[in-house]
């Protein structure tokens, strides 16, 4: 039996009503210093930060490629790069390369603690994942089911990690455990809390998108969900956004229950919650005049990107970005330049 709901339209707003201008006190966003002395042919692709001074960026560097063809067969490219990693401590930029970064293509970078950060990634067809203890990488072997999942999504919490997007799986303590797939296929996690999770999955025959939420003990589909919503936009600290097909409404769910917000004009960046709970999107870093919008509960804000973002040679680059806690509304965001090269932003003052 599901359980009740409710919901709280937001006054005056309409779904699909284009954003508005951003406010006078809206923070600017501005291009910040950026890694320096990395190879040619490099970029940025994965950012997460714990404070304005500890901030960690990973990406590449060395990016090469190889043209083959086979008669019969076709034409193609074989490429390889090398991983990086940087730590913003508030004045500059330090080298944290992991183990094994060679030929090493990153996949996801999460943190809870400066003594818990994680970096997964992928090397000739099997799974990498690392972790920085506060003064030093140690590659981290994965469970046997997670052994050929080259691009696991991560979400640290407390001392551990935990594993989706081709295996379920939780290192805790030095232990790995992993969990069937009889909730569906999960692929990102979001921490709600350090006993509560939300996931974003699907399920098959017939193919549909799904949400599961861990409760601290098991997995299970949530009850509590507004029909037709079987899509997780994003969650984390007191809060869980949903979508679903054909809705022309987000729903937002804290302790006091569901809330209906309008939706922004484009969410192309994927969605995530600032240090304050406020929701952040946008539009295509790649094209000119890109906009990120953030929710400030009423109604969408419009802020200007500071620089357009691009790939490397081959197509290889990236984009991504986080709240910076203990900030209210500070973002960062890391990239690739147009023409290669790391790039980064923020709305973060100069220090």
């Amino acid at each position: 039996m599901r359980r009740a709901w409710m919901i709280g339209a937001v006054a005056a707003l309409a779904a699909g009503l284009a954003a508005a201008p951003a406010r006078a006190d809206e923070r600017p966003w501005r291009t910040a210093d950026a890694p320096g002395g990395l190879w040619p042919e490099s970029g940025l692709s994965e950012v997460a930060a714990l404070g304005p001074r500890d901030v960690w960026a990973a990406g590449f560097e060395g990016l090469a490629c190889v043209d083959w063809s086979w008669p019969g067969v076709g034409a193609g490219s074989v490429c390889s790069s090398n991983a990086v990693v940087r730590h913003w401590n508030g004045s500059g930029w330090e080298n944290r390369n992991p183990p094994g970064a060679w030929n090493l293509e990153t996949a996801d970078l999460d943190a809870s603690s400066p003594g818990n950060v994680w970096l997964s990634g992928a090397r000739m067809g099997e799974g990498y994942l690392a972790r920085w203890d506060g003064s030093r990488w140690t590659r981290i072997a994965l469970p046997e089911e997670c052994k050929t999942a080259t691009y696991l999504d991560l979400e640290a919490v407390g001392g551990g990690v935990w594993a989706t997007n081709g295996c379920l799986a939780r290192w805790e303590n030095g232990t790995w455990t992993t969990y069937d797939d009889s909730i569906g296929f999960l692929y990102r996690t979001y921490a709600v809390s350090d006993t509560e999770l939300w996931a974003s999955g699907s399920i098959l025959n017939p193919y549909r998108t799904s949400i599961a939420r861990w409760d601290g003990a098991k997995w299970e589909v949530p009850e509590d969900i507004p029909d037709g919503y079987t899509q997780l936009s994003v969650a984390g600290p007191g809060h869980v956004w949903v979508d679903g097909p054909g809705k022309s409404e987000l729903m937002h769910r804290t302790d006091a229950g569901w809330t209906a917000a309008p939706k922004p004009p484009s969410d192309y960046l994927g969605y995530r919650l600032g240090d304050d709970g406020s929701l952040w999107t946008g539009t295509d870093p790649r094209k000119p005049g890109a906009v990120f919008y953030r929710f400030d509960g009423d109604q969408w804000q419009t802020i200007p990107m500071p620089a357009q973002t691009g790939t490397g040679s081959r197509n290889r680059g990236g984009f991504d970005y986080t709240a910076v806690p203990g900030t209210g509304t500070g973002m960062f965001a890391a990239g690739t330049a147009p023409g290669g090269g790391p790039l980064i932003m923020t709305n973060q003052p100069a220090s």
